[in-house]
């Protein structure tokens, strides 16, 4: 059964107010009470904070690459996700951060 999503917010935009280019969480409430918290990023926000901490690689939690972030597009992402269940939430929820710390903290541990 399809799960019915009853609220999504973006939170912690990085930077604000730049829609086009930007990290965000997605945090999703579904209406038996389940709340999922997605890292999202535009390709070129991702690719500069890449560039930015020297990464060479990345493997962590998965992001949501959104061409710009805008809560109508972020909507349709999400409603792609539950289109057949709640696996790909399950799959994308990571523990309340943000992408900016997860990079940050993925550099620390990598020599």
């Amino acid at each position: 059964m399809k799960p019915r999503v009853d609220s999504i917010e973006l939170a912690d935009a990085d930077p604000a107010g730049v829609p086009g280019h930007c990290s965000a969480v997605v945090h999703v409430s579904l209406s038996d009470g389940r709340q999922f918290s997605v890292l999202a990023a535009t390709p070129g926000w991702f690719a500069e904070a890449f560039a930015r901490l020297g990464l060479d690689c990345y493997f962590g939690p998965l992001v949501l690459f959104v061409r710009t972030m805008d809560m109508s597009l972020v909507r349709r992402a999400v409603a792609e996700m539950v289109k057949s269940g709640d696996q790909c939430l399950c799959r994308y929820d990571t523990p309340r951060t943000t992408l900016a710390r997860v990079l940050d903290e993925f550099k620390a541990r990598v020599p």
